[in-house]
């Protein structure tokens, strides 16, 4: 699915969630209810069928999944969007205080589930991604990831996947390695296409990673943004080339 795909999803999926959660409104259904608790180091773990999940609240580490929401960068988030929902949580029966608790699509064994506000509050409204305890998700290495993929931000550009495993270790090595060269933000200079760059975990292919890509036409030069850090480094010379040969752009850029 190419990103502007992608994102209409997310728009899709977010949307009927606010309606849902605007009305408080469980679609007529009696689903089961799942206790959440609150553990001494204050992390939470929900147990659905004996099996403990717990969710993170700490945004500064780039290694776990935490929010699922359109704009969301740097962090492992469903691919494919939220499937059905299959109960609801809290720390009571209190329906205002619940969350509603969702599939990830294409995850059939649940290892990840999502929750959702089940009625409107203010303040603090957002939607969490859980996984099953033991699980983890580091940041993408050659090891986890299995493609990457390409895509334009204009609706008429043209993505590419790339599944060159010397080309995709290649590049993660660059985007992991502290000391890589950077430069400056390109995304305000004349004449730099932008672009995402979507990485697919090879455990979980129903999860991506997504950082941003920025590329000089005329120079054949191609730069990702390095993670939280907002910092940019030089792709290798042949990614810079199947950009330029599959990927871009609109024609007459």
């Amino acid at each position: 699915m190419s990103e502007q795909k992608t994102d209409r999803v997310f728009v899709l999926v977010l949307s009927v969630l606010i309606i849902v959660s605007l009305a408080g409104c469980r679609s007529g259904k009696d689903f089961p209810f799942y206790q959440m608790e609150t553990r001494e180091d204050y992390s939470e773990v929900l147990y659905i069928d004996g099996v403990p999940y717990s969710r993170d609240w700490n945004k500064d580490k780039d290694e776990q999944a935490f929010y699922f929401h359109r704009d969301d960068k740097y962090v492992w988030t469903p691919a494919e969007g939220i499937g059905e929902q299959i109960g609801v949580c809290g720390k009571d029966a209190d329906k205002s205080a619940s969350l509603n608790i969702y599939e990830i699509a294409g995850d059939e064994a649940h290892i990840f589930l999502y929750t959702w506000p089940a009625g409107f509050y203010f303040g603090g409204t957002e939607g969490r991604l859980w996984r099953q305890e033991g699980v983890t998700l580091n940041i993408p290495a050659a090891e986890t990831v299995s493609s990457i993929s390409i895509a334009p931000e204009k609706e008429d550009g043209i993505s590419v996947r790339v599944e060159d495993a010397a080309m995709i270790a290649g590049l993660l090595e660059l985007y992991n390695d502290d000391n890589a060269q950077t430069a400056v933000d390109f995304r305000n200079r004349e004449g730099w296409l932008m672009c995402s760059l979507i990485m697919h975990h090879r455990d979980f292919p129903f999860l991506q990673y997504r950082t941003r890509c920025c590329y000089a036409p005329e120079q054949s030069i191609l730069y990702c943004e390095k993670g939280k850090s907002r910092e940019w480094f030089a792709m290798p010379t042949e990614w810079a080339k199947v950009i330029s040969e599959h990927v871009f752009f609109a024609r007459g850029e």
